[in-house]
């Protein structure tokens, strides 16, 4: 990663101040660093255009914890985060869990649990 210099300035990087003037290149952490703090800078390569911070048009957005595809081999943590508090994805997961050759229990019960909340309603 790379990015050019578009004015004089010494910013505090790897514990002390690096001087650094106008139409330098930087290269690597720095000028990552540079691009993290808004520095005036601007990309020199593609992997410093490609560079957004979250939250920005054009930033790739987050995934959302339990968004995407159920992969019942996955450890129960990440089953249940993709369960989340959802009646119908419990169920979904509690089937092919039993339908395993060994289904987990503590997962088992939690996901009847959580299945079990969908039909209060």
């Amino acid at each position: 990663m790379r990015v050019k210099v578009l004015e004089n300035f010494s910013p505090y990087y790897n514990y002390g101040l690096v001087a650094l003037t106008k139409g330098e290149e930087v290269s690597g952490g720095l000028a990552l660093y540079l691009l993290q703090t808004a520095s005036p800078v601007e990309p020199a390569d593609e992997d410093a255009r490609a560079w957004r911070p979250p939250g920005t048009v054009g930033a790739p957005e987050p995934e959302e914890p339990g968004s995407g595809e159920l992969d019942i081999d996955a450890t129960a943590a990440d089953v249940l985060a993709w369960v989340g508090d959802n009646p119908e994805r419990a169920a979904e997961a509690l089937e092919l869990e039993l339908a395993k050759d060994r289904p987990r229990s503590t997962l088992v019960k939690q996901l009847e649990k959580t299945a079990a909340d969908g039909d209060d309603s």
